[in-house]
């Protein structure tokens, strides 16, 4: 096992403490925005359709950090920039709705700007000091029973490939899909959002590198499932208005349902083969 360096591990202590009080603030108390948050998001469901994904990052980062095992940390990387990309893109087409001078929007500037330039620094050191460790360790195939069922790779590539042309579809065509919503939301939180279907689906698609073993794969099955968890909870404790009854009203329970069922399986498959 490598460790996690510890620049790695003092840019996730960073994630962790943006994440949990502005994740918490969003998802709980999500008609506040005009104090703690980086624009006013005017309707609260969309509020907690950002904060869900904060909170359920949560428990990746926190696993992370006790696992101390770059293993598991190496496949979350790709999903790291993308992210920040995504928001980045968010940032640039609705600048006008961002609160120039707010200590929130200059903490947004500093992760989605440095994250994409920094975390490529940061593997480069941590991936050459990996090689030097594993030079003068001996390799092992104690995981090699735990490699993913084919038919799992072709279900998750499937869902990541289909995961990632969405968040492209909705990140192009925001304006449009904020029509057919079920509540009033402006593109910007919905380009927002965005960031995490692109992390659900590069969580999938990683899948085909490989020998690809659980024990490298299963902290991205656990965001997913945290993620699908916290927005699947989020349409039912909001008391504003849901209209269930339009198409997008009945696909996005099931899609987060989807986030959550997947990884459940998966983890009851190949946690108990490991006991």
């Amino acid at each position: 096992m490598s460790p996690i360096s510890k620049e790695f591990r003092l840019l996730y202590w960073a994630i962790l403490g943006v994440i949990v009080p502005f994740g918490l603030l969003l998802y709980f108390f999500p008609g506040g925005t005009e104090l703690y948050w980086a624009w006013v998001i005017p309707h609260p469901r969309s509020s907690i359709l950002i904060g869900a994904g904060y909170v359920g990052a949560f428990a990746y980062y926190t696993l992370l950090l006790r696992e101390n095992d770059w293993h598991q940390a190496l496949n979350g990387m790709g999903g790291l920039v993308i992210f920040c990309i995504v928001l980045l893109i968010a940032t640039f087409l609705h600048w006008e709705e961002f609160r120039t001078y707010h200590i929130t929007t200059l903490v947004w500037l500093i992760f989605y700007y440095v994250g994409p330039f920094l975390v490529p620094i940061l593997y480069r050191l941590q991936t050459q000091r990996a090689a030097a460790q594993s030079s003068t360790t001996p390799a092992s195939d104690a995981d090699g029973r735990s490699s993913i069922a084919q038919g799992w790779k072709v279900w998750q590539a499937a869902r990541g490939f289909f995961y990632l042309a969405l968040a492209l579809f909705w990140l192009v065509s925001a304006n449009t899909v904020s029509t057919a919503w079920p509540w009033p939301i402006n593109a910007l939180e919905l380009r927002v959002f965005m960031g995490q279907v692109a992390i659900i689906g590069w969580n999938a698609v990683v899948v085909l590198q490989e020998r690809r073993q659980w024990q490298q794969f299963r902290l991205g099955q656990i965001l997913t499932g945290a993620i699908g968890f916290m927005q699947l909870i989020g349409l039912f404790i909001s008391s504003t208005t849901y209209s269930w009854s339009i198409g997008l009203g009945i696909v996005l329970p099931l899609m987060f349902g989807e986030w959550i069922i997947t990884p459940l399986l998966l983890l009851q498959k190949y946690e108990r083969a490991k006991r």
